[in-house]
């Protein structure tokens, strides 16, 4: 215990290690007769760490090393520590650097939600200080459960084939690893490739393990890509995210459902801008609606009553639509959505960060068609009947002209819903599968990098 107390708990991690000996639980490496030939299982392992993007000297390798050494060959003179000492020690250190680099392989050393969540700070008022939520990927974290697991197999010398069932199988974090290792890696591209390679290690909640999805939509803010996959087959195209100001939260989700020519309501940050200019609100198709008196005509829009929240600027649905044809529904505490755009020629920019936080994708019929997978062939020409179907502005309102109203669609559910992960990785693999970099646009690698420095050593 006074090994504990005196090495401190820099880490969450630590303190499950407290609570096992503060319980007076058996030792894991050492007895009567020495140490457990599990000890060299794991030495092996942690020698290796640092393949895998982990510090031997975080796991205090070269010091387990050591004492082993004294306790087989019984050299414990005058310039060493007491036998009784050297075995605390040995043991503590070893439970410590298995715990630790467990931990760290199967979950990651940092929590994405409560980093990203505290990564930005925003002032409320001249005494208030808030941070912006930008995550809600919802991964999972050990618990009791887990560590209990660590020490069983500990005791039935399962700790070569536990380890190794810990590594993320996907394909980006194997290339990762090798990049990790490649001959001439420079020091930022070393710190990169761990960042990434960090974020591989976040699993989420919603794939269960290693369970992975046959169907879903992946969308990576730095490369501006989103990639749609069902078993064999792939979706890809250009996306716009938010702005470095109006960062695009991560999460995971699920896809539930499709509206057709929506309707925009406008934030107040916007509408105040527009109230008053009426050959714009009229030219845009925008309307007025009053909490008491309804949808209005644009020059009965009152500033004070839209900051005030009693009037909203609403944009109808139709091809000048901000949102452009069709939205894609998830529930998320952010109030994001993928959608259409009336503004195609923002997908040939180089840098897509342009939204207020949605996504902005560059083919949304074809990604609606994927979505509703083996939908019948009615359901299909309705939808794309909808999305092209023409209106004419007229005053105040747009009208609907030589129009098949059996044709029109307005809402599609997704059955069943569509899983979507919205991730920040800056390597990523290409259609080639292979690893491209991108521009860190939002500077999440910079402080992930200091997070992680601690376990890199």
């Amino acid at each position: 215990m006074r090994l504990m107390n005196d090495d401190g708990m820099s880490v969450s991690i630590d303190k499950h290690i407290y609570k096992y000996y503060s319980s007076e639980n058996p030792f894991i490496w050492i007895n009567r007769q020495g140490i457990y030939g599990r000890v060299d299982t794991l030495l092996a392992i942690i020698k290796n760490a640092d393949y895998w993007g982990i510090g031997t000297q975080m796991l205090r390798v070269v010091q387990i090393e050591n004492d082993i050494q004294c306790i087989r060959t019984l050299n414990i003179d005058s310039d060493n520590d007491g036998i009784n000492m050297i075995m605390a020690r040995l043991e503590y250190n070893l439970t410590r650097a298995y715990f630790r680099y467990a931990v760290g392989m199967r979950y990651g050393f940092v929590n994405p939600d409560y980093f990203y969540n505290r990564f930005e700070e925003y002032t409320v008022d001249s005494l208030t200080t808030r941070f912006r939520q930008l995550s809600d990927m919802r991964v999972e974290r050990p618990d009791t459960l887990f560590y209990r697991k660590l020490v069983v197999k500990a005791f039935s010398d399962s700790i070569g084939r536990f380890l190794s069932t810990l590594n993320s199988k996907s394909t980006l974090y194997t290339q990762l690893i090798e990049r990790l290792n490649s001959d001439n890696i420079s020091r930022d591209e070393r710190l990169k490739t761990l960042c990434n390679i960090e974020r591989c290690r976040w699993r989420l909640k919603i794939l269960k393990g290693e369970i992975n999805f046959d169907k879903y939509v992946e969308v990576n803010i730095p490369s501006f890509s989103l990639c749609a996959y069902n078993k064999d087959e792939m979706l890809s195209m250009r996306v716009g995210c938010g702005t470095y100001e109006n960062k695009t939260p991560l999460l995971s989700s699920y896809i539930t459902r499709m509206d057709v020519n929506p309707q925009w309501i406008l934030p107040k940050s916007i509408a105040k801008g527009i109230v008053g200019n009426l050959e714009y609100m009229y030219k845009m198709g925008m309307f007025v609606l009053d909490k008491k008196k309804g949808k209005l005509p644009p020059e009965d829009a009152s500033y004070d009553k839209v900051m005030k929240g009693e009037q909203y600027i609403i944009q109808a649905g139709g091809p000048k639509n901000s949102l452009g044809r069709i939205i894609f529904r998830f529930n998320n505490n952010f109030s994001v959505f993928l959608h259409d755009t009336s503004s195609p020629w923002l997908f040939q920019r180089a840098n897509r960060a342009v939204s207020h936080g949605c996504i902005r994708v560059e083919k949304p019929y074809e990604l609606a068609v994927f979505l509703l997978g083996d939908a019948d062939e009615k359901l299909i020409d309705r939808l794309k009947y909808s999305m092209t179907v023409d209106f004419q502005r007229n005053n105040d309102s747009i009208k609907k002209v030589k129009i098949d109203r059996k044709r029109l669609v307005n809402s599609i559910s997704v059955h069943p819903p569509v899983p979507l992960f919205i991730t920040y990785y800056t390597i990523y693999l290409n259609e080639n599968k292979q690893l491209v970099d991108f521009q860190d646009i939002y500077g999440f690698d910079k402080v992930l990098a200091e997070q992680l420095e601690p376990f890199m050593k």
